[in-house]
């Protein structure tokens, strides 16, 4: 292999690499920021009800503990729901492996970003069927844990982001 050639995948590389490097960077600042949105309850809920992107916070047990304005207008489930029925993720309504990978494997403390999603509403039950405004408008996620005080992870985090 010529020296040019190495020179140039060796710059591809790099810029692979600054590529990652920068969305692991953003990634880790939004689990910081809703961790002290958690750690202020009060604060927490009213910031992530106004979030412009659907939200799901699910339990270890993959039942839906709370999901934000956005989340219900995209999908037409009310947060009411949630109380009076129990709306889980149903992993065998997830097309995407990549998806059950990390709503599973959020709860080792893994962080995962996933790009190509297709109607990633159907997976929750209670959405009979793919009812979002505009299914293929959201075709990303990031996963996240959150611990608890103990460290152990109690909840996971969806945000779908188009």
């Amino acid at each position: 292999m010529g020296d040019k050639k190495k020179e140039q995948l060796l710059e591809e590389l790099l810029d692979v690499q600054k590529m990652l490097e920068k969305k692991t960077e953003t990634q880790g600042q939004m689990i910081k920021k809703f961790q002290i949105l958690i750690a202020n309850e009060g604060l927490f809920s009213q910031i992530i009800d106004f979030f412009p992107y659907p939200l799901a916070i699910f339990t270890s047990q993959y039942t839906l503990t709370m999901v934000n304005k956005a989340f219900t207008v995209e999908t037409k489930i009310q947060s009411m729901d949630l109380e009076k029925e129990a709306t889980r993720i149903l992993q065998y309504k997830i097309d995407d492996v990549q998806l059950v990978t990390a709503v599973t494997e959020v709860f080792n403390g893994n962080t995962f970003f996933i790009e190509g999603l297709k109607k990633p509403f159907s997976m929750f039950s209670g959405i009979k069927q793919q009812t979002a405004l505009q299914p293929d408008r959201f075709k990303k996620a990031v996963i996240f844990p959150v611990p608890a005080d103990d460290a152990e992870i109690s909840h996971g985090v969806i945000v779908f982001m188009p």
